[in-house]
């Protein structure tokens, strides 16, 4: 009940904030998902009143750089195939590739990583761990069909659900292999800046090599999983 309940949370303000863009249509891309903002700010607040910041942010649970580094390559490889497939960045407005940045990052990807990688994949984690990174993956696929609701083609939007699915498998299994939270919310928000400002729709070839490189990446992350210490 409580994945569930967490689930609806999350389809109810990315619905009210699908709705009131639709309505008011903002100007500037950095407004788009404004109606996340009451959400993200409840999340901080829930966090440090029920003194869970730690667990999820404590500087102890960083691992050394160098190992972080090597666990991040991938991602790297994947946020340049994005860059590149886009052709760069739009910088006609400094500010709004600001605001986009720091929307997607302090908002978007911070309640995501939250709730699927955070709440969800631990409150799963009692099942098991392939149990918690499936359950909580496909929730998190289901969840990016909402976009179809919004006028998205079907055909965007199944592959944006399995990207998403791919994606939710990897960030998972890092945090099963004793990753921080914050590669994976650093990942997201970066993913999603660079796919709001890029200079052009990139073609779909460069989104079918990422899910090749991310599936190819997480055979490699379950495989080490089994011989990690999960983190409780």
């Amino acid at each position: 009940m409580k994945i569930v309940g967490l689930e609806l949370l999350l389809i109810l303000f990315f619905t009210v904030n699908g709705a009131f863009v639709t309505i008011t249509m903002p100007t500037s891309p950095a407004l788009q998902f404004i109606g996340l903002l009451p959400l993200a700010v409840g999340t901080y607040i829930y966090l440090v009143i029920k003194g869970k910041w730690n667990n999820y942010f404590s500087v102890k649970k960083l691992k050394p750089i160098k190992k972080t580094f090597l666990f991040g390559v991938p991602l790297l490889l994947v946020l340049l195939l994005v860059f590149i497939g886009n052709k760069g960045i739009n910088t006609s407005s400094l500010l709004d590739v600001f605001l986009i940045f720091m929307i997607q990052l302090f908002v978007v990807a911070f309640i995501e990583e939250i709730f699927f990688r955070g709440f969800m994949l631990n409150t799963l984690l009692s099942k098991g761990y392939k149990k918690a990174v499936m359950i909580s993956s496909s929730l998190f696929a289901i969840t990016h069909s909402l976009q179809l609701l919004g006028g998205q083609s079907l055909e965007d939007t199944l592959l944006q659900i399995i990207y998403a699915f791919v994606v939710g498998m990897v960030l998972s299994l890092l945090i099963i292999n004793n990753q921080s939270i914050i590669m994976a919310i650093a990942f997201h928000g970066l993913n999603n800046s660079l796919q709001l400002m890029g200079q052009d729709q990139g073609s779909s070839i460069f989104s079918y090599v990422i899910i090749a490189i991310l599936i190819t990446y997480s055979i490699f992350l379950w495989m080490r999983a089994s011989n990690a210490t999960i983190l409780k």
